[in-house]
């Protein structure tokens, strides 16, 4: 009975947090692969190895690299959102992020708030899109990737440059900034929703 009643209730909660990201752009494939889907891989896919340069590894994270890349790629690729926004986005949110983040050796990349990014791309979504239909698309992309490119990318060299003395596994989109592009993909999303329910309402 315990059982079927927590079975109900996930399949309840999976059901309004899909028709919550329909609203604001996302289908229910990608609604399942961003939230379910990034937690199962996160826990149960290894990281994938890209090259080493001395005793550094450096490898692709699935669930904070592969799947943020992908979904953007496909919310790019149908339409549903302006390459120039997301582009706009993502600017702004990698320069918040790389200036709130910094490299610890033996720890990785420390993003110190992940909520003022999340803010920033929720109300560049909704002042550059005339839809709300449209806007949580370019808020996942402006966050998920502007943190990937500010806190990862742009701190590629400084990463690379740290050689420990075992080998060591340096992760783009891995560790802290996993729950960094995770969260505040997400919330910057439920922040759009939010906003267009309350517009909505008001109308």
């Amino acid at each position: 009975m315990v059982t079927g009643l927590t079975v109900l209730a996930i399949a309840l909660m999976l059901y309004l947090l899909i028709e919550a990201f329909k609203s604001v752009g996302f289908t229910a494939y990608e609604t399942l692969v961003l939230l379910p889907g990034s937690i199962v891989a996160f826990i149960f896919i290894p990281n994938i190895p890209v090259f080493s340069q001395g005793n550094a590894v450096l490898c692709l994270n699935v669930a904070g690299c592969l799947i943020p890349l992908f979904i953007s790629w496909r919310v790019l690729k149908t339409g549903r959102t302006s390459p120039a926004a997301c582009i706009v986005g993502i600017v702004i949110v990698s320069i918040m992020a790389n200036h709130l983040s910094s490299f610890i050796p033996g720890k990785g990349v420390i993003i110190s708030d992940i909520y003022v990014p999340s803010l920033a791309a929720c109300l560049i979504s909704i002042a550059l899109s005339r839809k709300w239909e449209r806007i949580g698309p370019i808020a996942y992309v402006s966050s998920s990737m502007g943190i990937l490119v500010g806190c990862d990318l742009l701190r590629l060299r400084e990463i690379l440059s740290y050689q420990p003395h075992t080998m060591t596994y340096v992760t783009i989109g891995g560790a802290g900034i996993f729950d960094a592009i995770f969260i505040a993909g997400i919330a910057a999303v439920m922040m759009d929703i939010f906003v267009a329910t309350v517009m909505k309402v008001s109308e």
